[in-house]
C-alpha cells in the first residue's frame, strides 16, 4: 500500500513540475515577444549592440507581414487541413478584403474598424459563394473552381482598381483607432501580435467543440460524419464562411499596412505561398501554420543578409549566393517542400511530434 501511495505522490509531482515548466516556457515567450520590437529597433538587447548578422538581418517590417501572411495561413489550414477542402485560391479573399477596405475606406471615408468590419462581413459571404461547388464537386473539379475563384476576383479587382484608381494602384488612408493612428513599424507590431493570437486561439477552441470534433470526421470519413446525423453541406458553408472572413480581415489589413496595393500583389504566386506555408509547417496543425509562414517569409531576409556579408566574395560563391539570391531562394524553398513531402508528411510540426515522443519512450524506458 505504502508503494503505491508513494508512486501516486511521485506521479502528482511529476505532473506539477510538468504543469510548472509548461507555464514558464509560455511566460518567458510571451515575455520574448512583448521585448522583440524593442530588440530589432534599437538593434541591441539590454543595451548591448547587435550587428545586422546577430540580429538574421531582420527587422519589423518582415514581421509584421509576418504576421499578416499568419492569418492567412492559420485560416487556409483550418480549411484544408482541418476540414479536409483544398484550395487554391485563398489570395482571392484577400483580394476581396482589399478590395472592401478600399471601398468602405478610401471611397467612403469610413473609420478603419469599420473598414475592417465590412471586409470580413463581406469576406463570409464571398466564401459562402465559394463554397457552393463544394456541394456538388469533389476532389481535382472543386480544386479547379477555386482557382477559377481566384481569377475571377483578381480581374474584378484590376477592373475596379482600373476605372476608380487608374493604373497607380489602390491607396489607403492611414490606419486609424480613434485619435491613435498606426504610424509606426512598433505600433503595427502591438496591434497584430494580440489578433494574431486571437484568431489562433479561436480556432484552436473551436476545434475543441462538437462541431469542430464533426469538422474533423467530416474530413477523415464524411460517409461516417454524416450517418452519425452531421449535416456536411452546411458544415462545409460554415467553415469556407469562417475562413474566408478571417482571410478578407487579414486582406483588409495587409492593404492597410501597405498603403497602397494593386491587382498583380495577389497574383497566382501570392495563393501558392499560402498553401506551401501549411505543407512545411503541417497540414492540419494550426501551430504548424505559423511556423510555416515564419519561415516561408523570414527565410529569404536571412539569405540576402548571408549574401550581403560575402559581397566581396568572388567565384563560385559569388556566383550561388550573391548574384543568383532570388533563384537560390527559390531552390533552398523547392528543397524543403520536396523534403518534407517525401520524410515527413506532417510538416515541422510532425517532425516536433515526433521528436517530443521518441524522447518520451526514451525516459520511459
Amino acid at each position: 500500500m505504502s508503494t503505491v501511495t508513494v508512486s501516486s505522490s511521485a506521479l502528482a509531482n511529476g505532473g506539477q513540475a510538468s504543469q510548472a515548466k509548461r507555464w514558464a516556457l509560455r511566460i518567458l515567450f510571451v515575455g520574448v515577444l512583448l521585448y522583440l520590437p524593442m530588440v530589432l529597433t534599437t538593434r541591441s538587447i539590454f543595451g548591448i549592440p547587435l550587428s545586422n548578422m546577430q540580429l538574421l538581418n531582420l527587422g519589423l517590417t518582415q514581421m509584421n507581414v509576418m504576421m499578416i501572411m499568419m492569418i492567412g495561413a492559420l485560416s487556409l489550414n483550418y480549411l484544408t487541413g482541418v476540414a479536409g477542402l483544398i484550395s487554391i485560391g485563398h489570395a482571392a479573399f484577400y483580394a476581396v478584403g482589399a478590395m472592401t477596405a478600399a471601398i468602405f475606406g478610401t471611397q467612403f471615408g469610413l473609420p478603419f474598424p469599420v473598414a475592417l468590419v465590412a471586409a470580413t462581413i463581406i469576406g463570409a459571404l464571398a466564401g459562402v459563394i465559394a463554397g457552393l461547388p463544394s456541394l456538388r464537386v469533389r476532389g481535382l473539379y472543386f480544386v479547379l473552381s477555386t482557382m477559377a475563384l481566384h481569377y475571377i476576383v483578381v480581374f474584378l479587382f484590376q477592373e475596379y482598381q482600373f476605372k476608380v484608381f487608374d493604373v497607380v494602384g489602390v491607396p489607403y488612408k492611414p490606419a486609424l483607432l480613434g485619435s491613435f493612428e498606426l504610424s509606426t513599424q512598433i505600433r503595427w507590431y502591438f496591434f497584430l501580435l494580440p489578433i494574431v493570437a486571437l484568431i489562433y486561439f479561436g480556432l484552436r477552441n473551436s476545434l475543441q467543440s462538437r462541431e469542430g470534433r464533426t469538422l474533423i470526421a467530416m474530413r477523415d470519413h464524411e460517409l461516417a460524419a454524416t450517418s452519425v446525423g452531421a449535416d456536411v453541406r452546411i458544415l462545409r458553408l460554415k467553415t469556407f464562411a469562417l475562413t474566408s472572413a478571417i482571410a478578407s480581415f487579414g486582406g483588409a489589413l495587409y492593404a492597410y499596412y501597405l498603403s497602397n496595393v494593386n491587382a498583380e500583389t495577389f497574383g497566382i504566386q501570392f495563393a501558392i505561398q499560402f498553401i506551401a506555408m501549411i505543407i512545411v509547417g503541417g497540414m492540419g496543425s494550426l501551430r504548424g501554420s505559423m511556423v510555416g509562414a515564419g519561415l516561408w517569409l523570414l527565410l529569404p531576409s536571412i539569405i540576402s543578409g548571408f549574401a550581403s556579408q560575402l559581397g566581396s566574395s568572388t567565384g563560385l560563391v559569388r556566383y550561388v549566393i550573391v548574384d543568383h539570391k532570388a533563384q537560390l531562394v527559390q531552390i533552398i524553398f523547392s528543397l524543403i517542400v520536396i523534403v518534407l513531402l517525401i520524410y515527413a508528411p506532417g510538416g515541422i510540426s510532425g517532425l516536433y511530434h515526433q521528436l517530443r515522443d521518441r524522447l518520451a519512450t526514451g525516459r520511459r524506458s
